[in-house]
Parts: structure tokens; C-alpha cells; sequence
């Protein structure tokens, strides 16, 4: 298709914000070439190494209505681990703590150990660190404000959680991962910021994470952003599955009932028959 002169000399001579784009993208890809490329054709552990581990450690099935939580939870945490860029941090643990309580609220304590204890050697992580750390996280959010979080993130605040969050923003080889925004997420509620869109874009907008074009929706969002929806309607699944494992309880517990009721009539009725 034929083009007017002047617009080929205006498109040769300014680059669009596309090419712009792809050159800091190109100098980005070369830094990690520099950093990372010794790792070029090293193993990397496969996630099926880590489920293998999980369900030799955990030693039964995982109730049906959490296997794919379970899985979620393994193959997006070992990815993760395996990744040259990732370093663990406090808010990588408080996401992968608050995900697995927010799933797996609805299993007997017993279990609930068992099943998280299985799935942090699964990773390779001390459990009780994790937990630790996430309630480090949590505590520190109490009583504070999403104001308090932003100036944190600009540096204002020399605690871990507070150092956490200034390199989410100005550590150039800060990696984040959807364990790290469950833990932005999970700060968000704890500070009394409702999960959304608009919170979101805020949060990212602090922080500065970089914003991206769907080509299908031609809509603009950072992966933070994204991630809270997949949350949200996270939330709205499990609270379906949660309910539909407590019927199922409810029914099995029902059926054990009614048998031992039938068994202990039979028995009075049997003691009461002369011999």
C-alpha cells in the first residue's frame, strides 16, 4: 500500500514509543545477558522433581477439591526458585503463606500442618521461616496506613518489611513473581485497602511497575495489576470449592450417622428378642 512521503520521513525520523519500547527493551536484555549468561545450559530442576517430593512427604491424596490449589501453589512457587533473578524476600514469603492459608482455610488443623509442611519441603523451604517471616510482614502492616506503605516503598521506613518494599521499587534486579504480589495484596488488607482495580494501579503506580498493552484488549496494566484480578476471582473459587468440600463433609459424616444409629438399633433390638 502506497504511503505519503512525509509521513515515511516523520516515521524515519522520530522513533514511535513501540521502538522506543524495544530498544530499552534490547539494553535490558543484554545487561541480563551480561549477568546471567554463565547460567546458559545449566540444569534447571523440572517442577515435576517438586510435586514427586511433595507427595512423598505429604504420603496420601490430597482431598479433590484442593488438588488444583495444590498444584498452583507448587508449579508457580518452584518456578519461582529455578528463575536466576529470584532472591528470597519478605514479601515473596508473605504471598506464598497468605495463598495457602486463603486456600486451604477450610482443612482440619491436622491436615492443614501436614499439607503445608509438604508443600514448603516440596520447595526446598523451611516452613516455620516461612511462617515467620509472613507474620513479620503482617505485623508490621497492622496499625498502619496505605500512606505508611508508599512512604516505605520511597524508602522511609529501615525495618525488613520497610527495606522489602524500597527494593520492590528501586532494586534494578528486584524480580516479582505472583507470591510477591499476594503479598502486596495481603498488605493492601491488612492496612485497610480494598483489592481492586483502582487500588492496584495505584499500588503499581508507587512502586513502578511497568505497564503493558493486551493485544487482544488493547487495555494497559503491570503484571501487579493483573494479578489482583486473578485474586479476586481466586477468591470467589475457593469459596465455592470450600463450600462444596464442607457438603460433601457434611453428607459422609451424615451416612456415618445413620449406619452406626442402624447398627446400635439392631443391637437393642437383638438384646431385647429372647434367646
Amino acid at each position: 500500500r502506497l504511503r505519503a512521503p512525509h509521513q515515511a520521513a516523520c516515521q524515519s525520523a522520530a522513533p514511535t514509543r513501540v521502538v522506543a519500547a524495544n530498544a530499552a527493551t534490547s539494553i535490558k536484555m543484554d545487561t541480563m545477558g551480561e549477568k546471567y549468561g554463565h547460567l546458559r545450559g545449566a540444569d534447571v530442576e523440572p517442577c515435576g522433581a517438586a510435586v514427586e517430593r511433595f507427595y512423598k512427604l505429604f504420603g496420601k491424596p490430597v482431598p479433590f477439591v484442593f488438588r488444583s490449589a495444590t498444584n498452583e501453589i507448587l508449579y508457580m512457587s518452584h518456578l519461582d526458585t529455578v528463575n536466576a533473578r529470584w532472591s528470597y524476600d519478605l514479601l515473596w514469603a508473605a504471598g506464598l503463606y497468605s495463598t495457602f492459608d486463603l486456600f486451604f482455610a477450610a482443612i482440619e488443623e491436622k491436615t492443614r500442618g501436614q499439607l503445608f509442611n509438604a508443600l514448603m519441603g516440596a520447595l526446598k523451604q523451611d516452613p516455620e521461616k516461612i511462617k515467620a517471616d509472613a507474620m513479620m510482614v503482617v505485623d508490621w502492616a497492622k496499625g498502619k496506613s496505605e500512606a505508611d506503605v508508599v512512604a516505605a516503598i520511597n524508602g522511609g521506613d529501615t525495618s525488613p518489611v520497610g527495606q522489602a518494599l524500597s527494593a520492590s521499587k528501586n532494586d534494578v534486579d528486584f524480580f516479582y513473581s505472583r507470591n510477591t504480589g499476594a503479598g502486596l495484596i495481603k498488605m493492601m488488607q491488612v492496612v485497610g485497602v480494598e483489592p481492586n482495580s483502582e487500588s492496584a494501579a495505584r499500588w503499581a503506580g508507587a512502586i513502578g511497575f511497568t505497564q503493558k498493552t493486551s493485544a487482544i484488549t488493547d487495555m494497559s496494566m503491570s503484571k501487579f495489576e493483573a494479578d489482583v484480578g486473578i485474586f479476586l476471582s481466586s477468591v470467589e473459587r475457593m469459596q465455592q470449592a470450600m463450600q462444596m468440600f464442607a457438603d460433601v463433609e457434611a453428607r459422609e459424616k451424615k451416612k456415618v450417622a445413620e449406619k452406626l444409629a442402624e447398627k446400635a438399633a439392631k443391637a437393642a433390638e437383638d438384646a431385647a428378642t429372647p434367646a
